[in-house]
């Protein structure tokens, strides 16, 4: 059986995740709250996704000399450590995100800022207005908080968990399957 927790670090999962908080030992996974925004339909076809530099602040991939190069975000886009990342939907719409809180309790409202700094950032690289946001929401994700990308262990004898790819989890989730699959 292979359990696909998300961000609920409770249940079966809860006895697992929770042996590695004896210190010096760390969790292994967090859980992170984001905020994103859906547009009515875009009067253009985007070819590609949309990210902007600050996605460069936040992925190990990019840590790189040239991300220390970067000028410093605005106090309260880096508050909430924003970052472009932008795909166009089937019907046209938008969607845009996000925005990371790390430390809980979360809020448990959504704060209009980084809405209009991502609305803002996104039209300034399409060169363009935004259509009217359709929706707007919060969600919470579950992250690793060491080097690998995702982690996998076994809860009970013949149960593996699965959990903590965050956002990278959208595009990751064929190679964790076949991976967990394969072992």
């Amino acid at each position: 059986m292979v359990l696909c927790t998300g961000a609920a670090h409770t249940g079966v999962a809860g006895p697992y995740l929770a042996g590695f908080d004896q210190p010096p030992a760390k969790p292994p996974v967090r859980r992170v709250r984001l905020q994103m925004l859906q547009t009515e339909p875009f009067d253009r076809q985007l070819t590609t996704s949309v990210a902007d530099g600050d996605s460069l602040r936040y992925y190990p991939a990019y840590d790189l000399p040239g991300r220390a190069a970067l000028p410093p975000q605005a106090p309260a886009v880096a508050a909430v450590a924003a970052q472009l990342l932008l795909a166009q939907r089937l019907d046209g719409s938008l969607t845009i995100g996000d925005t990371h809180a790390y430390e809980e309790p979360f809020d448990f409202d959504v704060d209009e800022a980084p809405y209009d700094h991502l609305r803002s950032r996104a039209e300034r690289l399409l060169g363009s207005p935004l259509p009217p946001t359709r929706r707007r929401w919060a969600g919470v994700y579950s992250q690793v908080t060491g080097t690998g990308i995702y982690l996998r262990g076994q809860v009970a004898p013949g149960v593996e968990l699965v959990t903590g790819p965050g956002g990278r989890g959208m595009t990751l989730a064929p190679a964790i399957a076949e991976q967990t699959f394969a072992a």
